[in-house]
């Protein structure tokens, strides 16, 4: 007798509701990615990892963090973090240094064609972002995608 197959849950209240939400949530999020990916490339020449990268230096004091807390604010292993400072790096746009608090550890500062770097690309990819979602959702909708991703981001592991 063949095993009766138990349909997949999701959600709290409605399955159909929860898997279509959670269908265009997986499928919408990762096709703005990528046409992000793509048109940011297109004219800066950075993937979004070294856009990501140049942005967490520019917003941090001195311009400067260290590759353990890089890795850790974008989510990236090690070695993926080590190959992209290195090309970064070669490219001119940052500097790694050892860290003076930490021989073990590495800092990582923007360079003056970082920065210039940065601040090109950021006004470019904040017209993108206009075009692909902000153009598509109100002042409340926001607060709403904030206060929910806001509440997951919380309950996940660290």
């Amino acid at each position: 007798m063949a095993e009766e197959v138990q349909p997949i849950r999701f959600g709290q209240q409605s399955e159909a509701l929860a898997q279509r939400s959670w269908r265009r949530y997986l499928e919408t999020t990762q096709r703005i990615s990528q046409l992000l990916e793509t048109r940011l490339k297109a004219r800066t020449g950075l993937v979004l990892g070294d856009y990501n990268v140049l942005l967490l230096l520019w917003e941090a004091p001195e311009r400067t963090l260290t590759m353990g807390a890089l890795a850790k604010r974008l989510v990236f292993s090690p070695s993926r973090l080590t190959y992209r400072i290195k090309v970064l790096e070669d490219a001119g746009l940052v500097a790694k240094t050892e860290c003076p608090q930490d021989k073990r550890a590495h800092n990582v500062s923007l360079t003056e064609k970082g920065g210039q770097a940065f601040l090109a690309a950021a006004r470019v990819h904040r017209q993108h972002i206009d075009e692909v979602f902000l153009n598509h959702v109100s002042d409340e909708e926001l607060a709403v995608i904030e206060q929910v991703f806001t509440r997951i981001d919380s309950a996940l592991p660290e």
